[in-house]
């Protein structure tokens, strides 16, 4: 990848260019270095209190891992930022608030985006307007970009 002076701030900072849409390519976790993912997968599932589907250590574990990988991946490979702010993602290239989504098939995504609206409208949290969705596949550990998402003011809608 080539680089670049930046132009905005600090002049004397390079910063990978990439291309804006490799979030969208297929990866595998094993692109992920497994120790670096699960010490951040375990500090996030430490945080967790609200646990409405009764799921044990284990499993939330498991399900943090998962979004940690597509997170890293974004990280190490896409130009994204680590969003350190309580439970928030990522900042995508524009410096805009990127939810991840990960889940093991497409009939959950309405689910998870009724979470998200609860939580942003009903609730007052602070939930990023954009939401990636990637499809895992735990026989192959590939993770698919699924959908994008942005928030108009009411709902999360399909990007186009």
């Amino acid at each position: 990848m080539r680089t670049e002076t930046g132009i905005n701030q600090d002049h004397s900072t390079r910063r990978q260019t990439v291309p804006l849409n490799l979030y969208t390519e297929t990866f595998n976790q094993t692109d992920i270095d497994p120790k670096r993912l699960y010490d951040r997968a375990f500090k996030e599932s430490e945080k967790i209190t609200w646990n409405p589907n009764n799921r044990t250590p284990q499993r939330i574990l498991e399900d943090c891992m998962m979004g940690q990988c597509a997170e890293l991946f974004l990280i190490d490979n896409c130009g994204y930022t680590d969003n350190t702010n309580g439970f928030m993602d990522v900042f995508d290239l524009d410096g805009r608030e990127v939810e991840v989504k990960v889940t093991r098939g497409e009939h959950n995504i309405k689910f998870m985006l009724g979470d998200l609206l609860v939580r942003k409208i009903e609730w007052g949290y602070h939930v990023a307007d954009i939401v990636y969705f990637y499809l895992y596949d735990p026989k192959s550990g590939d993770y698919t970009f699924c959908r994008e998402y942005k928030f108009n003011g009411t709902d999360y809608v399909l990007s186009s």
